[in-house]
């Protein structure tokens, strides 16, 4: 009897050793098993932050290459105003002068009282003397041989002289200018000769031609 209560009370021992050491112990936490992982609130608001982020990149990048076009087409070589015009006068300047030409005969309307008497070397024409201003003429010939003779006169209300000439030497361009005042004291007296071109130029008065050609 003795020893079933010594075993009754060391089982009791037992348990209630057991019972304390169980309170005693920590619960293990329970996991729930979900399919993914947890996202808090700040992780699922992110992706609408990134997406309105994105958008204004979009729309930004959009604005720049728009500001870039305009820039470009700004950018773009355009001709400025009035490029028209000045063409159509650089095309106008382009275009061949009409010159003086060349005269056979005085009418009474003429002003001029004296004249280039030209010869090539036969007589070519007369050109007249300006009342005002000056103004070239270009005298083009082609020689035996073929080349092209070029003498370029320049002529004022006083008088005349050879301006240019791709003759050798250019001897009537040095031969100055024939005036009615010098045209008497000169070597030449009232002429500019071009010997290699075959071609005289003299200083005449209008009395002078008009007896030349018998009016």
């Amino acid at each position: 009897m003795k020893k079933r209560m010594i075993a009754i009370t060391a089982a009791l021992l037992v348990i209630l050793l057991a019972v304390f050491l169980a309170t005693r112990s920590p619960q293990p936490a329970v996991r729930q098993d979900n399919t993914g992982p947890e996202t808090t609130a700040e992780e699922t608001a992110a992706p609408a932050g990134t997406e309105d982020a994105g958008t204004a990149s979009a729309e930004d990048r959009t604005g720049e290459q728009t500001g870039t076009e305009e820039r470009s087409s700004e950018g773009l070589t355009t001709e400025p105003a009035g490029a028209e015009e000045e063409q159509a006068a650089a095309g106008t300047a382009a275009e061949p002068v009409h010159e003086q030409p060349f005269l056979v005969q005085i009418t009474e309307n003429d002003p001029s009282i004296a004249y280039v008497l030209v010869r090539m070397p036969n007589p070519v024409g007369l050109l007249p003397l300006p009342v005002e201003g000056e103004y070239t003429r270009t005298l083009r010939q082609t020689m035996a041989d073929g080349s092209e003779a070029v003498n370029v006169l320049h002529l004022t209300p006083d008088g005349f002289w050879m301006e240019e000439a791709n003759c050798e030497g250019h001897d009537c361009v040095g031969q100055g200018e024939v005036t009615l005042a010098n045209r008497e004291e000169r070597i030449l007296w009232n002429m500019i000769i071009c010997l290699p071109h075959q071609l005289s130029t003299e200083l005449i008065t209008r009395e002078e031609a008009e007896a030349m050609l018998g009016q």
